[in-house]
This record gives C-alpha cells, structure tokens and sequence, in this order.
C-alpha cells in the first residue's frame, strides 16, 4: 500500500495524467433504438424507441472504467401505427400508465476485443429488473470533422426474452425473443 502511494505521488508529481471517464451525451440525431420480434412465423418486425435520458460516462483510456444509466419513455415506442402503438402501451404490453418507464443501468464492462465488448446492467421493465449483456463494437472516437466536439461511436446489439419480466401476452404467436438494436453517437464539446 504504501509503494502504491509512493508510486501515484511520484506520477503526480512528473505530471503523468491520469484518465478519468468524461461525461458525453447521446446526439440524438445519430442515434437509434430499436427491437423487434417474430409475428406469427409470418414477419419480423421492429419498433422503435424516440424519447430517452441517459448519463454516459466514458473513459477512452480503458472503456472498462465506463458506465452508462440510460431511461426510455415507454410511451414514445414508435411502431409504425397509431392503433398498433396503442396496443403497445396497454396492459398487454408495456403499462405505461402505471410503468412509464424501461431504464438500464450498466454494472460491469468487459472488452472481448480490441473494439468489442460485453456490456453488462440491469434492465427495468414493468417493474421487474434483470441483468441482460449488450455485445457492444466501438466504432469510432475521434473529433468531429466538422464541429468542436469529440464523438465515439458504437453499435449494440442483445436478444432477450420478455416473458422473463412478466410480458408473456401473446406468446408464442408473438415471439417471446426480443432483438434489441442501439446504433448511437456520444458527443462531449472539446474544450
């Protein structure tokens, strides 16, 4: 204990910088939630999810040391149909009367390649919090070409099965396997 501080007092002292995660935020632009499912062995298809808060803290240095809270208004899934979306709020699907909200918060990442990892959290929905893992790519961190801020990239998928928090409506004519896609870009300003 006492070399660890000796050695942490003599890189602070050479003026070695120390990463730390920065906050970046979501560029609502670039980015896209969307999950799906099998209807009938007939269709796939796919919903999306508009309205979301998160909290992103990245550290570029070892993406490890990251963490990611993020909350998604239920009632902002997007399906492609006002009757259908409707159905999707009630009480058969997502109760967003008495659920509003479906939040992951992350717990552990753990990088499984130069640019790939396995992100770790849980996942809220109508009321029943589970882990699920996100097999995440990082695509890119660089500076905008053409704003001042700096951008990484990722792409995120997972499968899950949602009677497992109690959506079971339906199943199996409507497939209890989840796909669940996130394309985004994180943006802080560079100062």
């Amino acid at each position: 204990m006492i070399r660890t501080a000796i050695a942490t007092a003599l890189l602070a002292a050479a003026g070695v910088a120390q990463a730390a995660p920065l906050a970046y935020s979501i560029d609502d632009t670039h980015t896209n939630v969307t999950f799906g499912w099998n209807h009938l062995g007939f269709s796939n298809p796919t919903a999306e999810i508009t309205d979301y808060t998160a909290e992103v803290m990245l550290d570029e240095a070892d993406l490890t040391n990251s963490s990611i809270a993020i909350s998604f208004k239920a009632s902002s899934i997007e399906a492609g149909s006002q009757k259908f979306n409707e159905h999707l709020y009630s009480d058969d699907f997502f109760n967003v009367a008495e659920y509003p909200n479906i939040t992951f918060n992350s717990t552990a990442i753990e990088m499984t390649g130069d640019n790939t990892m396995d992100v770790t959290g849980d996942l809220t929905v109508l009321g029943v919090t589970k882990p699920v893992t996100l097999d995440v790519t990082l695509n890119k961190i660089a500076k905008h070409p053409f704003k001042p801020v700096r951008v990484a990239g990722f792409d995120a998928t997972t499968e899950f099965k949602r009677s497992e928090w109690g959506m079971d409506k339906y199943v199996p004519a409507v497939s209890d396997l989840i796909k669940l896609r996130i394309t985004t870009e994180l943006v802080r300003p560079i100062e």
